[in-house]
């Protein structure tokens, strides 16, 4: 039985009326019919609203100037000048009666750039502001990029391809502590351009494509987004990191070049006993953060009057600081104290809490200070949600806390810059400030938290080659680990980690428990090795220290200068492996001198070695070349080592010249003659005696038999023989009372198989 034309008319309007239900259910749920994405959200809503401004949302005024407005978004105003790209918000509409014009084109080079070299472009129509971030993306030509805050890999990396994405966050944490937001882009070493966010500390969220690069920056306030390329990759780098310093200056002390060797954290009853350990290799220490509290008049130091001087000892300066309880501080956050559990953390903007670290610190008159831990600010009940608005939407939780307020800024940009006052209130110009955590105005980086593992060894050998190239004057990290060896696989590890000793201006190794035991005297094999290394690095100061010296990375090796290279072995392989080795003839000399030592001839950069866990058989010296290391025996005195070369052009004359406290002097040996002749060259009026001794002259020369060196290069051009005969060693004790008297064109004559020269 079928329906009546008036059942039918009922169910038509019933459907009709339930799809129109399920309509504007649709539609509101899209917000199309409450103002869609337009609308501001509500502060508890994890969305974001459409403020990615539309092409048509784009004008250009007469002086060059950009603006865009959307409604319900921030309306921005991006300026371009040389370098340089601003973007902020816009609160006014330009010079009155300023004509508007709208775009055509959306890819602007960021100006001032070399045209030869890469370009920047920045991707108009791709620019977003909203919910306290600012999305800005730009292309380049590179094919391979560095930065992005990864300094603990190779420092290049091939760029995605296809649709793939890399996202890297920059805010410092435990595992990665560095807030350095570069970004280098590469064709190849002769074409590459270099960029960074000048953010004041906010978290930034780089994203990367093949083609494009999109920066995510959590600021409200604005954002400067520097740009420079160069005639190379390090050409770039270095007019980065120069604008770099220009904005956050050094407030650090320069980087001297040194042999300390640095123990903590200790006791004062600890530090009093190693210091009369006459087997200890420590020079200085690190006070253990237990021991101090912070007074009103001074630090209060646990059973520091075991220790009478000061002198070479660190001050430890954690980011939450003991306050005694009768200190007379008030430890309100008005003043600058914000509570954390038992302790405080410190707002060095305050004049009170600048005043305080300046009684405890400054006034110690102690050897320098070592900052360390994380800026963990406290977190609040009203602590609420922030979302990055980006193409994928990402919610950062409670437990970040943006946007909570500590002082005169927010939590994390407080974080990220490590409190740049903080810096500015130690003054270290006149102290030696070393700090675990990289930020802006940082001189001195101590990497922590690494294991001693291959990777944790790959992390420290990265950072110092990675993060130098980034300005940062000394980088070291906690020597092995600050752990005591046990197994065949940690000595091994901490062995070719205290290679990396000769590329730190100082050393240190750190731990909770004393190292002091295991370290002194010969018990621990794995230490007594890393000793063996240190006091090879101590004779390599006078190279190691010039400020010309340059540190070049080679295939399973390291570079130092033109004449001094070093086998380095970061997998572990055992038995032969192929280095890197620059062409020429190169010498492990044997240090008791009872053989010839292991000779290398490279004539296409490359030689293979037969590895061995021994730093005088992976440490080569140029032949052909004169060398000045540290006396071993006499830290005030040098050894010559003139070394001639065994093959090819033996016999030709050799010339150099060294530099120790400030005095140059030149030395040559005439090979015709026997004659090396030693000439001062700065025109000083005084010199200290005691500071400037030669004790030791070694040439080597390569012949069995007995005869003058002409002879002995006689006879290896006959081919009768390839062998160093023995060395000749010549010791001078200069007793000059001036600089007119010492090194005046003295002449020595060598004297056949060694003896004293007069």
């Amino acid at each position: 039985m079928g329906l009546s034309t008036k059942q039918k008319v009922l169910v038509v309007a019933a459907v009709v009326f339930v799809v129109l239900v399920i309509i504007l259910i649709v539609l509101g749920a899209l917000g199309i019919l409450t103002g869609g994405k337009d609308d501001i959200p509500d502060s508890d809503t994890l969305s974001c609203p459409d403020c990615l401004f539309q092409q048509s949302d784009w004008s250009e005024g007469e002086d060059g100037e950009y603006r865009a407005t959307r409604k319900n978004c921030d309306s921005v105003l991006v300026t371009l000048t040389d370098n340089l790209l601003s973007i902020k918000k816009n609160t006014d509409e330009g010079p009155e009666g300023q004509v508007k014009n709208s775009l055509s084109d959306f890819s602007k080079k960021i100006p001032g750039a070399n045209q030869d070299s890469s370009l920047l472009t920045w991707k108009v129509d791709k620019t977003m502001r909203n919910n306290e971030t600012v999305k800005l993306v730009f292309s380049d030509t590179g094919t391979q990029y560095a930065g992005c805050g990864n300094f603990d890999g190779p420092l290049f990396t091939a760029k995605p391809s296809g649709d793939s994405k890399v996202s890297c966050m920059l805010w410092k944490s435990e595992e990665n502590p560095t807030y350095l937001p570069f970004y280098v882009s590469r064709n190849n070493e002769e074409n590459a351009v270099c960029m960074f966010a000048e953010a004041q500390g906010a978290p930034i969220e780089i994203t990367l494509t093949s083609t494009t690069t999109e920066w995510l920056i959590y600021s409200d306030e604005e954002v400067k987004v520097h740009s420079f390329n160069g005639g190379s990759v390090q050409d770039a780098l270095d007019n980065c990191v120069q604008k770099w310093k220009e904005i956050y200056p050094s407030t650090s002390s320069t980087v001297d070049w040194t042999d300390n060797f640095i123990v903590g954290s200790l006791t004062p009853s600890q530090i009093k006993t190693d210091q009369e350990n006459t087997e200890s290799p420590a020079t200085h220490y690190i006070l253990s953060p237990d021991s101090v509290t912070m007074t009103g008049s001074g630090l209060e130091i646990s059973g520091g009057s075991d220790i009478s001087d000061y002198s070479s000892v660190f001050l430890p300066m954690t980011a939450s600081q003991k306050l005694d309880e009768d200190s007379g501080i008030t430890a309100t956050k008005e003043n600058g104290y914000y509570p954390s559990n038992d302790e405080f953390i410190l707002d060095f903007e305050k004049d009170s809490v600048s005043t305080t670290v300046d009684t405890n610190f400054l006034q110690q008159g102690k050897a320098g200070i070592l900052m360390s831990g994380l800026l963990q600010f406290p977190k609040g009940a009203d602590c609420k949600k922030s979302v990055f608005c980006s193409d994928d939407l990402s919610e950062v939780d409670e437990t970040s806390c943006l946007s909570v307020e500590f002082g005169d800024g927010q939590v994390f940009q407080k974080h990220n810059l490590y409190d740049v006052s903080m810096k500015k209130a130690l003054k270290p110009g006149e102290n030696l400030v070393i700090e675990t955590v990289l930020s802006p105005g940082t001189v001195h980086f101590h990497r922590t938290g690494l294991e001693l593992t291959v990777a944790g060894l790959k992390t420290c050998y990265n950072n110092i080659f990675n993060i130098r190239r980034f300005g940062i004057g000394a980088v070291t990290c906690n020597m092995c680990a600050g752990v005591v060896p046990s197994t065949d696989s940690q000595k091994s590890i901490c062995f070719r980690w205290s290679q990396l000793s000769l590329l730190m201006p100082y050393v240190i190794i750190s731990s909770e428990e004393d190292l002091t035991g295991a370290l002194s005297g010969s018990q621990n094999d794995a230490f007594a090795k890393l000793k063996e290394n240190l006091s090879f690095k101590k004779q390599l100061h006078y190279l190691l220290a010039s400020p010309d010296m340059s540190i070049v990375a080679k295939s399973n090796g390291i570079l130092l200068g033109d004449n001094v290279f070093m086998v380095i072995n970061l997998e572990g392989s055992v038995g032969d492996i192929e280095v890197e080795l620059p062409s020429g003839q190169w010498l492990a000399p044997d240090p008791e001198q009872q053989t010839e030592g292991t000779y290398l001839k490279s004539d296409s950069n490359s030689a293979t070695i037969t590895y061995e866990e021994n730093i005088s058989k992976l440490a080569f010296f140029k032949l052909g070349k004169i060398h000045v290391i540290k006396s071993s025996e006499n830290e005030n005195h040098v050894e010559v080592h003139v070394m001639q070369l065994k093959d090819d052009n033996f016999g030709d004359n050799i010339a150099g010249s060294f530099t120790i406290n400030g005095h140059t002097t030149s030395i040559s040996f005439d090979h015709s003659d026997a004659k090396v002749t030693f000439s001062y060259q700065t025109a000083v009026t005084t010199i200290d005696k005691n500071q400037f001794l030669l004790t030791k002259l070694v040439i080597y020369y390569w012949n069995k038999d007995e005869g003058t060196l002409d002879a002995a290069a006689s006879n290896y051009a006959a081919g009768k023989d390839s062998e160093m005969k023995e060395k000749i060693n010549v010791v001078f004790a200069y007793d000059a009372a001036s600089a007119s008297t010492i090194f005046e064109d003295r002449e020595q004559k060598i004297l056949q198989g060694g003896g004293d020269g007069r």
